[in-house]
């Protein structure tokens, strides 16, 4: 059975498109926001250089709309395994060792990603029990970062999905890890 032909389980594959569906709708609410802030700031400046009136809260809204972007694009990040990386060396992601590394990447992806879930998810509880809020627009701050929270652990389960889909492919590489389409498309 060549590489093309091995196909996931049943299970693994409709878990794998389901997970696929979640990391389209998560990158296309990313896009979303990327277009709500370049109107924003295209009103920003309009108001800025031409009325002589900026738009209040700008900086806020700009760093939510950062964050909003950034953790939006992490679960099909995560799952499609679209970081940046520089292969200088393809041969150590082929074969049984490309197979122990892909495991061994994703157990600590997935270790690192809950970690740092749990702790933003503590600052999002300590801000809603303070009652932390934007300085000019008074926006609860515990809104923005339990979404960050809950797209953390979503990352977290997508990482966990491809380590498994990579777990039960022994001594093969995924598909979709060598540049090809991932499987679902």
């Amino acid at each position: 059975m060549t590489e093309t032909e091995f196909r996931d389980h049943p299970a693994i594959d409709w878990l794998n498109k389901l997970a696929l569906r979640i990391a389209d709708a998560s990158s296309i609410m990313a896009c979303m926001v990327l277009l709500w802030l370049v109107g924003l700031t295209c009103v920003d400046v309009v108001g800025r250089y031409f009325f002589n009136s900026p738009l209040v809260g700008a900086t806020e809204l700009v760093q939510m709309s950062m964050a909003g972007i950034i953790f939006f694009s992490m679960p099909a990040m995560f799952l499609r395994d679209d970081q940046v990386v520089v292969d200088l060396f393809q041969i150590v992601r082929r074969g049984w060792f490309g197979w122990v590394m892909t495991i061994i990447i994703s157990i600590l992806t997935v270790g690192a990603t809950w970690i740092v879930a749990g702790r933003v998810g503590k600052y999002a509880l300590r801000a809603l029990e303070d009652g932390d809020e934007t300085i000019y627009l008074k926006i609860p701050v515990y809104l923005t970062v339990m979404l960050i929270t809950a797209l953390l652990y979503l990352s977290c389960v997508f990482a966990a999905i491809r380590g498994l889909r990579a777990l039960l492919r022994p001594g093969k590489t995924l598909p979709d890890e060598t540049g090809g389409q991932p499987i679902g498309d």
